[in-house]
């Protein structure tokens, strides 16, 4: 099923619900029943969300480090540790822009250039992910 929605996450907006149509059916006939309902109430990403996802899987180390730049400043403000959340601020400025501009590269590659409006929401993706353990995962 994890798969099947990496899969279904990476396919491009335009043609999210007919790939959706299409593996809900498939494990519907398989008799995956109870797969074939969850496949079919997945939501289509927001194009932030959807370049975001191709970030995640195209560049999973880079991504795990990311994660792990979000728990030090979370660590960090709970401590209350003003020369860690300094030095972490400025590394996540730096990471954010350059993440921001590689998911903007991935979804250029498949086809969507990505707006303005858009992209700054990427980068409230981003930001989301680095202050809330929820939005991480």
């Amino acid at each position: 099923m994890e798969a099947v929605l990496d899969e279904l996450y990476t396919t491009p907006p335009s043609e999210f619900v007919a790939r959706r149509e299409t593996l809900a059916a498939a494990a519907k006939t398989a008799g995956r029943v109870d797969d074939a309902r969850q496949i079919h109430a997945v939501r289509r990403p927001t194009i932030a969300a959807w370049a975001a996802n191709l970030l995640l899987r195209s560049q999973p180390e880079e991504s795990r480090q990311f994660l792990e730049l979000g728990r030090a400043l979370r660590e960090a403000y709970h401590a209350l540790d003003a020369d860690g959340l300094k030095d972490l601020s400025a590394q996540r400025r730096r990471v954010s822009y350059a993440l921001s501009r590689q998911a903007a590269q991935l979804a250029r590659d498949a086809g969507h250039r990505l707006s303005e409006p858009v992209q700054q929401d990427l980068e409230a993706t981003l930001r989301a992910v680095l202050a809330d353990p929820d939005a991480a995962d």
